[in-house]
């Protein structure tokens, strides 16, 4: 345990005796198998992982319809027949993905180095003692992006307490293992103290927030509730940059941009969602299509996603009854 709050740590977790109960039985089992698979050659990996998310396209009807209208609406101009192929081709990136997971937790530094066969120039950025904002986006394989990244730079970064008590274990032993200075979605001022005191600080701003702290913003030409965070840091200063990593057969391509500072800070937000619109475009199937995107509409407009308009209802009443109680 640190003895400061304000020195550079990551949140520590426990093997849990609950975690050890049969109703995580098939939790153990899976990320054991998860692990086997990935002792095989990286190219048998990735073909295996391609055939479970064929498995996934018919076991997760829900989420193959939330991954259809997000591509109808993203991708108007592309038949059925199309949108139906990309739907196929984005499960099997998922199901390669959760190989990838795998990839991230448990391969050595060695194996990572040699899946990276291209990338822009990252050092001027490593021995820049300044903090910044690295954004990234939901890929299909986000948790090896976040381990390639770790590569190149020493960083640390935002992450959401999984409800799978295992996953969660799991996850936060992997990722301190090569990250520093992390901190759950409910401890966002300690990340920003770190990162205003030189933390290299990574950020997925692609995703529905809800209404709070979000302004609504083109995302392919839909309006999306975009979270105003990295704009609020740019305004104040904050040098911000969008990291982006391709799979490219059985290898991975990086790049760094840097936000210009002539950029309009009024107008960031716009620039930000079209840097992630330019990235999803270079590889539109390893894009993670399945979170509800467009899932907060403007005061008035008919939601997308029908199937949990009953869901979203009670959430919301959910949280209205949290604001009303008084504190005890």
């Amino acid at each position: 345990m640190k003895d400061s709050k304000n020195e550079l740590h990551n949140n520590e977790v426990k093997l849990e005796l609950s975690m050890l109960s049969p109703s995580y039985l098939l939790t153990w089992l899976g990320t054991g198998f998860l692990y086997v698979l990935t002792l095989l050659p990286i190219k048998i990996q990735l073909f295996l992982g391609g055939q479970l998310g064929s498995i996934l396209l018919f076991i997760s009807p829900q989420r193959k319809n939330i991954t259809q209208i997000n591509l109808q609406l993203c991708f108007p101009e592309k038949t059925q027949i199309e949108l139906e192929k990309m739907v196929k081709e984005v499960f099997k990136d998922i199901g390669k993905g959760l190989i990838e997971t795998g990839i991230a937790w448990w391969k050595s530094d060695r194996f990572i180095d040699k899946l990276i066969t291209k990338k822009t120039d990252f050092e001027h950025l490593d021995s820049n003692n300044e903090g910044c904002l690295i954004l990234l986006k939901h890929s299909t394989h986000a948790e090896l992006d976040i381990r390639i990244i770790s590569r190149l730079l020493r960083v640390g970064g935002m992450y959401k307490t999984q409800t799978n008590k295992v996953m969660n274990y799991l996850m936060i032993k992997a990722r301190n293992k090569y990250l520093i200075g992390t901190v759950t979605n409910r401890q966002t001022r300690r990340g920003l103290k770190w990162l205003r005191n030189g933390l290299k600080f990574l950020y997925a701003a692609d995703q529905d927030y809800g209404t709070k702290g979000s302004e609504f913003v083109p995302f392919f030409g839909i309006q999306a509730a975009t979270i105003t965070l990295p704009s609020d840091l740019f305004k104040k200063g904050t040098r911000v940059y969008f990291f982006n990593v391709m799979r490219v057969n059985s290898s991975y391509e990086i790049t760094l941009d840097e936000f210009s500072q002539q950029v309009d800070k009024d107008g960031f937000l716009n620039e930000m969602n079209n840097f992630y619109q330019k990235a999803i475009l270079e590889t539109p199937t390893q894009y993670f299509w399945m979170h509800r995107r467009f899932k907060t509409r403007p005061e008035g407009e008919e939601g997308f996603y029908p199937h949990w308009k009953r869901r979203e209802a009670r959430r919301e009443r959910e949280r209205n009854k949290k604001v009303k109680s008084p504190n005890p």
